[in-house]
């Protein structure tokens, strides 16, 4: 996730707290208020930045407990922005296919943050999509470490995952859909939409889709109600500040 989407990140975000609001403490997995997340393809820390963000607003920490970058610069920017130790980000997610590898090096969270590869979905370039080999296939490795935290009965209780706008109609559709099949597989309810920064007063029109995943087991199916994302507001941006 890149630098310019820092800004607007802490805005969608705000969603979580519909429910860190009630009860912080039935939320997160360690029994503690403390909201546990991992940060995948994490670039200079965007999801990092809003997660620190909506803990600051409602009063309990948050905890970043992996993260993974392949970019070594970005690597060393993350770093630096939030003091997570170099030397134990991930370099490479295609190394975590291994379940034990997984089990030991990806600790048990309560978000799993992911602004996956988008070159293969977006209008630009060949299209590949899942078929691009080395980046349409990254959505696996995130499949992957929820159903291998699925095995200790401590898979992440929130997705929130990010891409372009265009993944949404790719392949007439099937890419979307496929998404959020292996998703509702995997015991999560799935919202998504379309949004950019402009419609929240920010000066940049930056249309990506944003995912946001609600594990099942923790609403009464009866009482679900979808996702709802923040409300587009079409104004003027203050370029100023």
């Amino acid at each position: 996730m890149r630098g310019d989407k820092i800004k607007f990140c802490p805005t969608l975000l705000t969603g979580l707290d519909i429910v860190t609001a009630q009860n912080v403490k039935n939320i997160t997995s360690n029994g503690k208020s403390t909201l546990r997340f991992i940060d995948l393809f994490a670039g200079l820390g965007g999801f990092h930045h809003a997660m620190e963000k909506i803990g600051n607003k409602w009063g309990f920490q948050t905890e970043c407990v992996f993260a993974s970058e392949l970019r070594q610069d970005l690597r060393k920017l993350y770093s630096l922005n939030y003091g997570f130790p170099y030397e134990e980000i991930n370099s490479d997610i295609t190394l975590l296919t291994d379940e034990n590898i997984i089990k030991t090096q990806v600790p048990d969270h309560d978000v799993l943050c992911a602004g996956f590869p988008c070159q293969p979905f977006s209008q630009a370039g060949k299209r590949k999509g899942f078929l691009d080999e080395g980046r349409g296939n990254m959505f696996d490795f995130i499949c992957a470490i929820i159903e291998e935290r699925a095995k200790s009965n401590d898979k992440p209780r929130f997705l929130l995952l990010e891409n372009v706008s265009n993944l949404k109609g790719h392949d007439e559709g099937n890419t979307w859909r496929i998404i959020q099949e292996r998703l509702d597989a995997l015991g999560y309810y799935v919202s998504g939409e379309i949004l950019s920064p402009h419609q929240f007063g920010i000066p940049q029109h930056r249309k990506r889709i944003y995912i946001v995943g609600l594990r099942k087991d923790l609403v009464d199916s009866k009482e679900y109600q979808p996702f709802e994302f923040p409300e587009k507001k079409e104004k003027l941006c203050d370029i100023t500040k």
